[in-house]
């Protein structure tokens, strides 16, 4: 009766308790995978609202007093432009809906720059059907905010300018 070795049971609980802490392991690990897809979604919309945001304000603040921009009309529910106080320079904001591609051409009429939303390659991006444009002639207050959705995280975002 010495047999070395382990019984039937005991093998079948070893195997129940590592498959146990695997389970655990495996699940901890995707929440970890899914909490980083989440936050770098979040950074990447964050940071291109951050530079388009900045590209129009630097052009809204820094024009030179000669070439300053005055005001901005709707021309159409996907086109704006921006007047300038001489003629020469007019700056356009497109706003871009197409199946796989949505965002925003902005830049001198001549010479637009896109900027994608990130993840509307992947369809994912819905931008809403009407934008908010205010303008206030006798004040000179001019506004303007494109809404958009990510599907993935049911959330929705916004970019806003004013110029006065």
């Amino acid at each position: 009766m010495n047999r070395k070795g382990f019984t039937t049971v005991e093998l079948l609980l070893t195997m129940i308790l590592v498959m146990i802490i695997m389970s655990t392991i495996t699940s901890v690990t995707y929440a970890y995978r899914d909490r980083s897809t989440y936050e770098d979604i979040l950074t990447n919309i964050t940071n291109y609202k951050n530079n388009v945001t900045k590209v129009i304000y630097d052009d809204i603040l820094t024009t030179t007093q000669d070439d300053k921009i005055i005001s901005m009309s709707k021309v159409s529910n996907t086109n704006y432009t921006f007047n300038t106080s001489t003629t020469n320079n007019k700056y356009s904001l497109i706003i871009i809906d197409e199946p796989n591609k949505k965002g925003i051409a902005y830049g001198e009429a001549s010479n637009l720059v896109e900027y994608i939303i990130p993840g509307s390659d992947e369809g994912l991006i819905e931008i809403e059907p009407d934008n908010s444009f205010y303008a206030n002639t006798a004040t000179n207050v001019y506004s303007f905010e494109l809404v958009f959705h990510h599907r993935t995280l049911d959330k929705s975002f916004s970019i806003k300018f004013t110029i006065s």
